[in-house]
């Protein structure tokens, strides 16, 4: 069998040459990672490809990788909708140059209806969802995205023959519109964690209330209603709370002149971009993650959620992060895009010994998941396959995927 997957926009061609062990820590497996390994075990073939600018290819364990820039990856209106179009037909064509059996296409790769191109060129075709195609209860408006939607939703009830995802939410879109009957398997990202070491917000009340934001830095994520919150909290009475911003992203200048302009200096801090081990240390020193998406972002299910859990800090966050099926006993939840909802959890968080004891106490259960590797990304693959091909037999023990040692010195 030789298989063709696009898995969005990392260096799939650095993370080939580093492929290798998992350091300390929270640390998630990369999903080109968990594809290689569970490739190389079946003595499956094929090519793998993302559309990172760092155009390259390296062949390793007869696997093709390769950084396949998109065009246009900036443009907007149009110019958009011609890259993502363009993208899909580049990808199909490659697929079909190669002779795959299969192709598994990442969301956001190009747009959906785009991937009947891979039937018409007699390739089976499936998508792996990291992000929902709308909002979570925020639908299409506007007759663009009517039309897309509807072509969208054409091509799953007709030419997919199947769909992965992060959370139920994507499987829910995935088969809306009368694709009811769409094979669907859902996964959870995978980690190797250290033990939790939770910190007490209230062995010293007189401390400040420690929140963690982290994650791209743009007005969609939320990040400019922290700073909302953050002023409101600072001007009224009660326990004091800072919140900390690690990421980095498009907004992040914008953001820290607002913080000057506001003065907020003194209960916000923007820390950028971390290494592992700082960002580890963020999530150790903090009490709990705040994820407060917006209506316009097309949240799947935050990787920061699961790392949130393993260390054992509760998370505030609305629908719209899709987090609540997932660790919803770990959640305290607010309303979407809306300031009162979310201070009164953090206030909520903050004062109530007994709630905040109660979700961080569902943390060890709902982390379970994220370490369980037949629940994981890979054997989610293993699952679509067998239902396409039913000759193919999904692997009986994932745990070998997930070891120290590189595949290619693992599988003969």
């Amino acid at each position: 069998m030789k298989i063709f997957c696009a898995l969005g926009p990392g260096n799939i061609v650095a993370d080939a040459m580093r492929e290798g062990g998992i350091a300390a820590g929270v640390t998630g497996f990369s999903f080109s990672q968990q594809l290689r390994r569970l490739l190389v075990a079946h003595g499956i073939t094929g090519v793998l490809v993302t559309s990172n600018a760092d155009a390259g290819s390296i062949e390793q364990d007869g696997l093709t990788f390769r950084n396949l820039p998109r065009r246009g990856e900036r443009a907007t209106g149009p110019g958009f909708h011609l890259s993502r179009i363009w993208y899909g037909v580049r990808l199909a064509v490659y697929a079909r140059r190669i002779g795959a059996d299969l192709a598994i296409i990442d969301s956001g790769s190009t747009h959906y209806f785009m991937l009947a191109l891979f039937k018409l060129l007699g390739i089976p075709v499936a998508v792996n969802f990291h992000n929902v195609r709308w909002p979570n209860g925020f639908e299409p408006r506007g007759t663009l995205k009517r039309l897309i939607r509807k072509l969208d939703s054409w091509f799953f009830r007709h030419i997919a023959a199947g769909a992965m995802g992060c959370s139920p939410e994507c499987g829910v879109q995935a088969r809306s519109d009368g694709a009811a009957h769409l094979p669907y398997f859902g996964w959870t990202s995978q980690f190797a964690a250290s033990d939790p070491h939770p910190a007490d917000p209230f062995a010293d009340p007189a401390s400040p209330f420690r929140l963690l934001f982290s994650g791209r830095v743009e007005r969609n994520k939320g990040v400019f209603d922290l700073l909302a919150m953050a002023q409101a909290l600072r001007d009224a009475p009660g326990r004091a709370v800072s919140i900390d911003v690690c990421g980095d992203g498009g907004a992040l200048s914008e953001l820290r002149a607002e913080v000057d302009r506001l003065g907020l200096g003194d209960c916000v801090t923007l820390r950028g971009r971390l290494e592992r081990r700082e960002l580890d240390a963020a999530y150790h020193d903090c009490h709990a993650l705040i994820v407060p998406t917006r209506g316009d972002f097309c949240e799947g299910m935050p990787l920061v959620c699961a790392e949130a859990v393993l260390t054992g800090k509760p998370v505030i966050t609305s629908r719209l992060s899709n987090a609540l099926p997932v660790i919803g006993e770990c959640i305290l939840e607010a309303v979407p895009e809306n300031i009162d909802s979310y201070l009164a959890a953090i206030r909520t968080l903050a004062g109530d010994s007994a709630t905040y004891a109660r979700l961080q106490s569902a943390c060890a259960s709902a982390s379970a998941q994220f370490t369980e590797r037949s629940l994981g990304y890979a054997a989610a693959v293993d699952r679509l396959i067998a239902s396409i091909f039913s000759a193919h037999v999904p692997l009986p023990d994932y745990d070998g995927l997930y070891d120290a040692a590189p595949v290619a010195n693992a599988v003969a």
